[in-house]
């Protein structure tokens, strides 16, 4: 299948150089610290009443691990698209690609999947560092209950990223427009800081955001909540595969129609 043979190439280059490897973790491994030190220091301790309050998680490293790690992942396939296909673009072998008789979106998908792979082995490294560190408990019971949520997750980030792989088509150089995309996400779903502190603009448009439903389900897990009790930010994540599929789909296709215009040139 042409998405394995994609995944296989991609996972080649990204481990062929162990310096790559070693570097992304510890540029995750810094970010992390530095959030959560900086949290603390704020908060005034690690225990915070006013964060138990209104999130239901007063332990500030465990509330901002998780949103951390899930915010990584939710940004891999946009991070995929955006720079996976520039780079094919640079070489000039993305258009000999969409030439071979398989379906781009399989070319595509194939280069978001390796990524999102790639990315959760790196941040699972990443994660078990703050559980150990920040002496966080975590269960095989608090781990496998997560994996729905982490599923529908990564189906609406894929979907999500295909509005990106659209865009990168036909303006070639997106990276900086992307990036200011993926850092306001920890603004605006609450991951260093609760939601409830925002204007009522901000929590009303979060909810469009795949990343602040699944950072409240496995929040809400992390402190011993049941399905039902986290149904709405379950469901919310099932409309929004949809959604996004839908719309992302449909925005790629229109960009697509619009580079066989232009060409899939330009570097």
């Amino acid at each position: 299948m042409a998405i394995i043979a994609v995944i296989e190439k991609e996972f080649r280059m990204f481990f062929r150089y162990p310096l790559r490897v070693f570097s992304s973790i510890l540029v995750g491994i810094v970010f992390l610290l530095q959030f959560v030190f900086f949290g603390q220091a704020v908060l005034g301790g690690r225990y915070s009443q006013l964060l138990a309050s209104s999130t239901g998680i007063g332990d500030y490293p465990t509330y901002a691990l998780v949103g951390y790690v899930l915010w990584w992942l939710s940004v891999s396939p946009m991070e995929a698209y955006v720079w996976g296909i520039r780079r094919e673009l640079q070489r000039g072998t993305f258009e000999t690609n969409i030439a071979a008789p398989v379906r781009i979106t399989e070319l595509l998908l194939g280069i978001a999947l390796s990524w999102l792979i790639m990315d959760s082995l790196l941040m699972t490294v990443v994660f078990a560092f703050g559980a150990l560190i920040f002496h966080i408990s975590i269960t095989l019971s608090i781990l496998l209950r997560s994996l729905p949520v982490l599923m529908l997750s990564f189906l609406a980030f894929l979907g999500f990223g295909f509005i990106f792989a659209g865009l990168v088509m036909m303006l070639k150089h997106i990276g900086p427009f992307a990036q200011i995309f993926e850092f306001s996400m920890l603004f605006f779903s609450g991951i260093f800081f609760p939601l409830g502190v925002m204007p009522g603009i901000v929590v009303e448009f979060s909810k469009i955001l795949p990343l602040t439903h699944s950072v409240s389900a496995i929040r809400g897990i992390f402190i011993g909540k049941s399905y039902s009790e986290i149904a709405p930010s379950i469901t919310w994540l099932i409309l929004l595969v949809f959604v996004y599929w839908l719309i992302g789909y449909a925005i790629f296709r229109w960009a697509e129609r619009v580079t066989r215009v232009m060409g899939y040139g330009g570097y």
